[in-house]
């Protein structure tokens, strides 16, 4: 399908492919619609025509999806939902939103970046009770009855669904405390020789970008800790160097508590996602959506 094609027929037939689908038959998917069954068939004809296979093995009595319909079902059904979704925030908007979101993030990243977003949540939306929790690991979602959480790095369970959050800038620093104390270094390779501050606790080597090159340091040091306040407090103790984001470095650089190692060296960006299960309420759909602008933001000003 080419880029530059006209989408709306092609959205419209989906949206009712996705119905069809879910209806379990063209008849049941038409009333449902409140359409004709010709005007259903004519469409999903049209979608298939345009994509060139067969999505459904069909008859008056049977409907089965083909391979082929199998896979584009998952793109039609989560556009329906979308749609759907998008209606009932609009509908959110014009009423006053009430109810209740629980949600989970770390402890320094939630104070920095998420409780400034939720101060400004509920001045808009003060009917909207917010149950926070702050917590360092990885809580089961549902286990703990959290519908969002902020998590950093790639999502391990498949059945929730990711979105990122802010793409984070990060820095190699020390405090000039320890500069003091070891040479600063002058290559990549001198890393190796030097005192970090390790988080999180199981990181043993870091990569680094050096123009083509991609390098791993190992990550060594008298200092372990689970908590990323910890690590910026223990650096700007002089404990060590450390992998920081540009929301704690940028300001403490500016005032000359920290001083940037090695400018030269790209480090990979900390990514933070917003995760929640596929379905959620309505006024976790309006803190996620909310949120999701805001990281936006925090993107064009990451300081």
């Amino acid at each position: 399908m080419p880029d530059d094609a006209p989408i709306l027929d092609e959205l419209r037939a989906m949206a009712v492919f996705a119905t069809v689908v879910r209806a379990g038959s063209f008849a049941a998917g038409a009333r449902a619609l409140g359409l004709t069954r010709a005007v259903v068939s004519h469409h999903i004809r049209a979608l298939e025509t345009r994509l060139g296979v067969p999505l459904a093995q069909r008859s008056t009595r049977s409907f089965s999806l083909t391979p082929a319909g199998e896979a584009f079902r998952v793109h039609c059904e989560r556009l329906l939902d979308e749609a759907h979704d998008g209606i009932r925030g609009m509908e959110l908007l014009r009423a006053e939103p009430s109810g209740e979101v629980r949600i989970t993030c770390s402890h320094h990243f939630g104070n920095k970046r998420i409780l400034p977003a939720l101060l400004e949540f509920r001045r808009r939306y003060p009917s909207v009770r917010l149950h926070v929790a702050m917590n360092d690991s990885n809580v089961d979602l549902v286990q703990q009855g959290m519908e969002l959480a902020v998590r950093a790095g790639p999502l391990a369970d498949s059945s929730l669904v990711a979105r990122r959050l802010v793409k984070e800038p990060t820095m190699l620093c020390a405090a000039p405390a320890y500069l003091r104390r070891y040479r600063a270094p002058t290559s990549v390779e001198e890393l190796a020789q030097h005192r970090w501050v390790v988080y999180p606790p199981n990181q043993k080597t870091l990569s680094l970008q050096q123009g083509e090159r991609e390098i791993q340091v190992p990550v060594r040091g008298d200092v372990i800790t689970d908590s990323a306040a910890s690590r910026l407090a223990f650096v700007l103790a002089g404990e060590g160097l450390a992998r920081l984001p540009a929301y704690d470095a940028a300001t403490l650089l500016a005032s000359g508590e920290l001083v940037r190692v090695l400018p030269q060296v790209q480090t990979a960006p900390l990514e933070i996602y917003l995760v929640h299960a596929q379905r959620v309420g309505p006024s976790a759909r309006l803190l996620r959506d909310f949120l999701l602008q805001a990281g936006q933001e925090m993107m064009a000003s990451p300081t």
